[in-house]
């Protein structure tokens, strides 16, 4: 097993007990056309208007629970044309790695063209690990600011890069922000994502300040985070955003968090 799929399969479960860093929204149909998968600690996301849906992040490498959560919320995952991967990390891009299930086989992918760089290489998650993810080729590579119209339905992509190179947030129909693993956001509002998780906190930083001024002007109704459910939209969402999030059992960030998200739900 490649290192960084071991460190989500096997450490993280274990190491991340009781540290109380992630509030998921448990699999359902949800507001404002939104609905999500959970798989352990993360949410998979999808936006359906008259009939079409398209999908966010892909989630774990083969996740064992995946097709009966797939009919609590009654969507085909083969009827997926359109999928964008907020980044490539593990459990927010496993779900597509040609090394195993692919899980939207009909689905155009959808990356921020840094992300490229994982892949072949170049660059390392935290400087040190390599990114095993695997996307097969004819994705669609975003370079910058980039509108698409798919299905009846606009997702503008704007990179937000810190978490990795080539993190990008989609804004849907004007409306819902996908934000990945930008912002971590609790009761008090939203901070800047987890520097142990964080490939450059500092550019993370820089990146939310851009995002939260090119937002001004917007009639945003919700964002839904990678790790932290799904949240009406105010200006609670940026309000901490100079701060990073911090964890652990004496600084629980979500303090009505579960004790172990990697228990599969029922």
């Amino acid at each position: 097993m490649k290192w960084l799929y071991f460190f989500d399969d096997k450490i993280k479960p274990l190491t991340m007990r009781g540290k109380y860093y992630c509030k998921p929204e448990d699999t359902g149909v949800l507001h404002g056309g939104m609905s999500c998968i959970r798989e352990y600690d993360v949410n998979l996301w999808f936006y359906t208007k008259n009939g079409n849906t398209i999908a966010f992040d892909s989630g774990h490498l083969n996740y064992s629970a995946i097709d009966s959560e797939f009919q609590k919320i009654q969507i085909d995952p083969k009827r997926i044309k359109h999928l964008f991967l907020t980044h490539l990390d593990t459990d927010h891009a496993g779900g597509m790695d040609s090394s195993g299930r692919i899980l939207f086989p009909e689905a155009q992918v959808y990356m921020g063209a840094q992300e490229m760089r994982y892949m072949t290489g170049d660059v390392r998650r935290k400087g040190i690990f390599h990114n095993c993810v695997h996307i097969a080729d004819g994705w669609t590579p975003i370079k910058g600011n980039e509108d698409f119209e798919v299905e009846g339905i606009k997702v503008e992509a704007i990179p937000v890069p810190g978490h990795t190179v080539g993190h990008t947030v989609y804004v849907v129909d004007d409306k819902i922000i996908v934000s990945g693993d930008c912002l971590a956001v609790n009761d008090n509002g939203g901070y800047a994502f987890f520097d142990f998780f964080t490939q450059d906190p500092p550019r993370n930083k820089k990146s939310l300040a851009a995002l939260k001024e090119k937002l001004k002007g917007y009639s945003l109704e919700y964002v839904c985070t990678g790790h932290s459910g799904m949240h009406p939209y105010s200006e609670q969402i940026f309000a901490h955003i100079d701060e990073s999030a911090v964890f652990g059992k004496a600084t629980p960030f979500h303090q009505d968090g579960e004790y172990n998200p990697f228990v599969e739900k029922k």
